[in-house]
């Protein structure tokens, strides 16, 4: 399907939905790469799947990155105005606010989505994130929660990208948890991710 330019899955549980998500894929891959995730943590949410508009290696991403793999913060702000317009056709469809699930790149695109406008969203998980702002100080927001799920054996982040991000959201006044699993980049053997965002989701961090 198509919306806001962009090329999107969509899966509905058979069951009476309770929320709405938006799952945000890594580089160089596809709308199909969290759903899986998405349905599990879920299990009565309505997907919504995005496919990053930038061609990339064999599948797409949701921005550039710099022939040095710098993220390119020109197209990054660029991209995220144009997402922003996707969530909002979510929120218009489903009645409600969704929460963001992003990995990787679709990580740091949905942390700069929720820094241009927090309340399109109501919650995020974002898994093996990085700071879409690294050097500045992020906008208020107050009480926006946000799980953070970082490997300890990462080699695509540095060990204080995602505790750097962490400062920087919870001094923006977000409600942020930072864990970190026994893994890399990929996911974890044990479904920790998955199990861990369950925990949280759990707690009532989102109204």
């Amino acid at each position: 399907m198509e919306s806001a330019g962009f090329h999107y899955r969509l899966d509905i549980s058979a069951r009476m939905p309770d929320c709405a998500i938006v799952l945000l894929h890594g580089s160089g891959r596809t709308e199909d790469d969290l759903v899986s995730f998405g349905r599990a943590v879920f299990p009565k949410g309505v997907l919504y799947a995005p496919r990053g508009a930038v061609p990339w290696e064999n599948g797409f991403a949701f921005f550039h990155r710099t022939p040095d793999r710098q993220l390119d913060l020109d197209d990054l702000k660029h991209q995220a105005t144009r997402l922003r317009r996707f969530i909002a056709f979510v929120a218009q469809q489903t009645g409600q606010r969704p929460i963001l699930v992003g990995y990787s790149n679709g990580a740091i695109m949905a942390a700069e989505t929720i820094c241009q406008d927090r309340h399109l969203s109501k919650g995020a998980i974002l898994l093996r994130p990085l700071s879409p702002r690294k050097e500045q100080r992020l906008p208020n927001l107050a009480g926006y929660p946000i799980l953070l799920l970082a490997g300890a054996r990462d080699d695509r982040r540095h060990p204080s990208d995602a505790p750097h991000l962490a400062e920087q959201l919870a001094s923006a006044g977000a409600d942020v948890v930072l864990e970190t699993i026994d893994t890399g980049h990929g996911w974890a053997e044990d479904a920790a991710e998955e199990r861990l965002s369950r925990q949280w989701l759990a707690r009532g961090p989102i109204a």
